[in-house]
């Protein structure tokens, strides 16, 4: 009996320390770590850092960009409070290079995205490359949020 007892205590063990080898914390990621500094002869350039954590776990602390209309599953997420002017600007507005779009999971493509005020802290899987939204507004960095 004692054996079984050992062999089960065993067992548990092994279990957690699988469970939680699998839970991996997540990168924290800062908005100055998206682009090279200083800017150089080329312009901005994505950094070598960004480019490693492609498809990575991140964290990203941010704001909601405030748009004049909810957005519908997405929103851009910046190092500062920002809003833009859709209909005055159109697709020249004031997002920073390091700006990312963020993605709801794609069941929640037709979702509409109310304005939060104040700092935002993001989970999800950073994808790093030009990306081009249905409004003509180009990233180079979206941050896909899991299903919750």
């Amino acid at each position: 009996m004692a054996f079984v007892r050992f062999l089960l205590g065993i067992a548990v063990v092994a279990l957690f320390a699988l469970h939680n080898a699998n839970a991996i914390e997540p990168i924290l990621l800062n908005f100055g770590d998206l682009v090279r500094h200083p800017i150089g002869p080329h312009g901005l350039e994505i950094s070598a850092n960004a480019k490693n954590m492609q498809g990575q776990n991140v964290r990203l602390r941010g704001f909601m960009v405030k748009s004049e209309e909810d957005a519908i599953g997405q929103f851009y997420l910046a190092p500062v409070p920002l809003q833009t002017s859709e209909h005055a600007d159109g697709p020249a507005n004031d997002l920073p290079a390091s700006a990312v779009l963020v993605k709801l999971d794609p069941s929640q493509a037709n979702w509409a995205v109310s304005h939060k005020a104040g700092a935002l802290v993001l989970e999800g899987t950073l994808l790093v490359g030009r990306h081009e939204d249905a409004q003509g507004t180009v990233s180079w960095f979206q941050l896909q949020l899991p299903i919750h």
